[in-house]
């Protein structure tokens, strides 16, 4: 079903006149693919808009009148893990060995398969060889790299030329790290271990604000050459899906700017264009969540909306972590930052 028809569909107001949304002529199909152009940095502002400048919802403003807009750019969630080595001798290194064998699992590779090692120059690493010494170390680095449209792309290389890129940045060329594909979910990804040491034989400091924003943004850097642009299919089809995420997203920092001095927006009910009908879907999915009330044709949100999605999310990060934590018998394994929403 075409991304118009599937939000008219579900975003059909609930009322007894029986009022139906109709998303303008904008959110038909789109069959143009992505265009791959000249490399631009990624703080650039690339959104659709209309005539030559390329392309906003036709009719979809906000409040203050300025039109709402597709970010095309590629996406890549990024999640990091800092691992302390604890014990003793060989125990420093059984957490360490015991996620390495989760990693290489059977059945996480392509088609199934037993997924192998890489590294910054060799092919089918031995991850029990390129680890020694690891352990003795304070800790070591954990991070998931999964491109929005991973399916897309040949994440070998591209793993490689990320962490090249995040090297330079750390200033360490020579980072040791070990990485290795995983395709057993919808979203193919790479999990990335990281040396906790550097050549001098310091301990690697990653800073926090790096992580959260440094390495998403080189991720996102080079899915960005290789891929190009989003066809606008693909933009209204990341946007619909923000209306029901369980997380803090763009669409709500532009709800609360939308909000009233009183604290409500409107329902967007009687309105035709795509911001109301996403406005419309967001609202229904924040009042399951009990963070939106509606008070007759507006909706209240919740004082502590973005606290609120933020501590949601990171909830779910914690249980994901303790799941795989009991299922690799890993001790001490925290949390170092997880995706943050532009």
């Amino acid at each position: 079903m075409l991304i118009r028809a599937a939000i008219e569909e579900r975003l059909a107001p609930a009322d007894p006149d029986g009022l139906r949304l109709a998303l303008p002529r904008s959110l038909k199909a789109d069959g143009a693919g992505a265009r791959v152009g000249l490399l631009q940095r990624l703080a650039s502002s690339r959104t659709f808009a209309l005539g030559d400048r390329a392309g906003v919802l036709r009719a979809a403003r906000n409040r203050s009148g300025r039109p709402f807009r597709l970010d095309v750019r590629q996406k890549v969630i990024v999640k990091a893990l800092v691992s302390r080595h604890l014990g003793r001798g060989a125990d420093r290194a059984a957490a360490l060995a015991k996620h390495v064998v989760y990693l290489g699992r059977a059945g996480a590779g392509l088609d199934g398969a037993r997924p192998d090692f890489f590294d910054r120059d060799l092919e089918g690493a031995d991850p029990r060889t390129a680890t020694q010494g690891w352990g003795e170390d304070r800790h070591h680095f954990r991070f998931i790299i999964s491109p929005e449209h991973g399916d897309r792309l040949d994440l070998r290389p591209y793993v490689r030329e990320v962490m090249e890129r995040v090297a330079a940045d750390l200033g360490e060329p020579g980072l040791t790290w070990l990485a290795t594909c995983h395709y057993d979910t919808d979203q193919p990804h790479a999990h990335v271990l990281v040396r906790g040491l550097r050549s001098d034989g310091r301990d690697l400091v990653i800073p926090r604000d790096y992580v959260g924003y440094g390495f998403r943004a080189r991720a996102q850097e080079v899915a960005q050459e290789r891929l190009g642009d989003l066809s606008r299919v693909e933009a209204e089809r990341r946007v619909w899906k923000e209306t029901e995420a369980d997380r803090f997203t763009g669409f709500d920092r532009r709800l609360l700017f939308e909000r009233a001095d009183d604290g409500t927006v409107a329902d967007g009910v009687g309105m035709t264009d795509a911001w109301a009908a996403l406005t419309r879907g967001r609202l229904r999915h924040l009042e399951r969540l009990g963070l939106a009330t509606r008070e007759g044709r507006r909706y209240r949100l919740d004082g502590e909306l973005e606290t609120r999605l933020r501590t949601l999310q990171i909830r779910r990060d914690v249980i994901r972590t303790l799941n795989q934590r009991r299922l690799q018998g890993s001790l001490d394994v925290r949390v170092l930052d997880r995706d943050v929403t532009p």
